[in-house]
């Protein structure tokens, strides 16, 4: 859901919520793990329910206790701590016959939620990186105006930090829910029998600690909500403003050497000091409104205590219940209390919570829009010695204005075919409605059955040894070290055998010309029945040029070769040429443009 910052709790937006903790939640537990994560989860809330069990049998331990050194006696109050007592309310065990399997729970309890939430979050990472990356979902979203949706941006932080502490919270805040749940009827009804009625101007208030820890329950969750509500937004915005920080950052660290030529550093500077600001200037409401709700719920949580002493302390003097009683009433009221007031308490943290659940429910609802885009061209299998026919093909921007209109047009097999026309005719564009990856355009593409690479101008690095960069996208082990060797001699790279196994910043470290020549090892390696080459040679010399062309047929002899270009010189050097131009919008005529010698 797009998110917008809280300005008071109702049901629309609770409604909001949980359908998006639903929306991120439901996947998991009826996965191929669910049996896990049942499993986990009811051996969680069991021992945690159980946790709260042991703590109500304390407080009657405390009565025992407290009164015994109220009588001052030894026996019943060691007996009370050590072993167990019987009076009038039946077998009371000591106070640490419960504590030491309460410590166990306690501690087999977090330790379960820990594992269930890092199985959660290995299958939703798993589900996440696979989706933003099927389907050339990443591409999509970034190309499209839902990319730069608050939530969609910073897939990186998504996937990696929201998604884990998204786990990790939303775990947190269900499991205590429930526990306060728990302790709100286990003791409830322990706090209304033990304070009895209270008289007072001549009325009689039956369990009046009840009323009492829920009247100071209301006021400080009322009053905690009014100085804290608009944390949920601030949180939300503190996340983008770090992570555009970030991404400014990483901006300059791959784009050093254009920056260093233009000598733009204090341009740079100057945008680094803007985005900083926002985390400054934002972070800085944020301490604003922690500081009065931290001074309020530390205030109130002090309070408390001395509340319940204050009032419980009436019957007390009045001789109407024992010093053990009383204390065990402090504790049923602070227990009570702390389950009514656990908004209040928690408020910090849900507002964090919430702006999680919202950051990862949008990017989660982009990657399914995203995925769901449906190309409306045709795509018709032909035999491997066929050319590639395109007809009727319409190509639209992302905002969806046309780009060209009416494409027909026939790729010979085993040719050498130039594509061209003036910039921003859409010559890149139809190459990736080629390769598949734009989806917004229509019309039939017929295209052989066979093993196809489609260059970009400056081609894609990965990290790792020189090698993967050399064999990629096959993997590094796809190749002899022999056969590597010799691609990047015969492009001119030779220079670089040394160095294969280095795991080296290659993106960086080599220039626009030399990435242009490893680009064509990749092609010499995987020998492709098709490659398409998108102004592939452009960092290069007329010379390098031709050498590199006549090295494909030379060492791939019956490749199709289909290059973008806007040099005379690489025109020349292809059998067909075929302009765009009469396609692209505006053109006043759209005619028919098969290849021709």
């Amino acid at each position: 859901m797009p998110f917008t910052p809280l300005h008071g709790i109702n049901m629309q937006h609770l409604r909001l919520l949980l359908k998006d903790v639903w929306y991120l939640t439901r996947p998991y537990f009826v996965s191929e793990d669910k049996k896990w994560a049942w499993g986990l989860l009811v051996a969680v809330l069991v021992l945690t329910f159980s946790i709260v069990g042991m703590d109500l049998l304390q407080s009657f331990s405390r009565n025992v206790y407290y009164t015994a050194l109220q009588q001052r006696d030894a026996t019943t109050f060691l007996r009370g701590l050590f072993w167990y007592v019987h009076n009038d309310s039946g077998y009371v065990p000591g106070f640490f016959i419960i504590t030491i399997p309460a410590i166990l729970f306690s501690v087999y309890a977090t330790y379960l939620q820990q594992m269930l939430g890092l199985r959660w979050r290995r299958w939703l990472t798993a589900r996440m990186t696979r989706q933003w990356m099927e389907h050339q979902t990443y591409f999509r979203i970034a190309i499209t105006t839902s990319g730069l949706e608050a939530g969609a941006d910073n897939p990186d932080q998504r996937i990696q930090e929201d998604l884990n502490s998204f786990v990790t919270d939303t775990l947190t805040q269900f499991i205590n829910l429930l526990s306060n749940i728990v302790t709100l009827f286990s003791y409830v009804g322990l706090l209304w029998v033990l304070s009895g009625p209270l008289e007072i101007w001549g009325m009689s208030i039956p369990g009046y600690f009840f009323w009492a820890a829920l009247i100071y329950s209301v006021v400080a969750t009322w009053v905690t909500h009014l100085a804290g509500h608009k944390l949920a937004g601030l949180q939300f915005f503190q996340q983008r403003a770090e992570a555009d920080f970030r991404y400014s950052l990483v901006h300059v660290r791959n784009n050093a050497e254009g920056i260093a030529l233009y000598r733009g550093e204090a341009e740079e500077q100057a945008g680094l000091d803007r985005s900083f600001a926002s985390v400054y200037g934002n972070f800085l409401s944020i301490m604003r409104r922690t500081k009065w709700l931290g001074l309020l719920t530390t205030g109130l949580d002090v309070v408390s205590g001395n509340f319940a002493l204050l009032i419980g302390s009436i019957r007390y003097f009045a001789g109407k219940m024992s010093f053990g009683t009383l204390m065990q009433l402090v504790m049923a009221f602070s227990r009570v209390q702390g389950a009514l007031g656990w908004l209040s308490n928690s408020y910090a943290a849900l507002t964090t919570w919430h702006a999680e659940v919202a950051r990862l429910a949008t990017f989660q609802r982009v990657m399914d829009r995203a995925q769901a885009m449906q190309s409306e061209v045709s795509l018709i299998a032909a035999p491997a010695g066929a050319g590639m026919q395109v007809s009727g093909l319409d190509v639209f921007r992302p905002d969806g204005t046309a780009l060209l209109r009416g494409v027909n047009l026939t790729l010979p097999h085993g040719q050498m075919t130039v594509v061209t026309g003036p910039s921003g005719t859409g010559k890149s564009t139809l190459f990736r409605v080629l390769a598949g990856i734009w989806p917004f355009a229509k019309g039939t593409i017929t295209r052989p059955d066979v093993p196809m690479m489609f260059v970009p101008q400056r081609p894609y690095m990965p990290t790792g040894t020189l090698r993967r960069a050399v064999t990629y996208p096959a993997d590094s082990t796809a190749y002899a070290a022999t056969q590597v060797a010799q691609a990047l001699q015969q492009v001119g790279l030779g220079a670089l055998v040394p160095r294969l196994e280095n795991e080296e910043p290659w993106g960086q470290i080599l220039s626009p010309g030399e990435l242009q020549r490893l680009a064509f090892a990749r092609i010499v390696l995987a020998r492709p029945g098709w490659v398409f080459l998108d102004e592939s040679t452009s960092n290069l010399d007329a010379a390098s040029e031709a050498a590199l062309y006549a090295l494909l047929a030379q060492t791939c002899p019956g490749m199709t070769v289909v290059s973008i270009t806007h040099r005379q010189s690489v025109v020349g050097m292809h059998e067909n040429a075929i302009d765009l131009t009469p396609f692209a919008v505006g053109a006043t005529d759209v005619v028919s443009a098969d290849a021709s010698p």
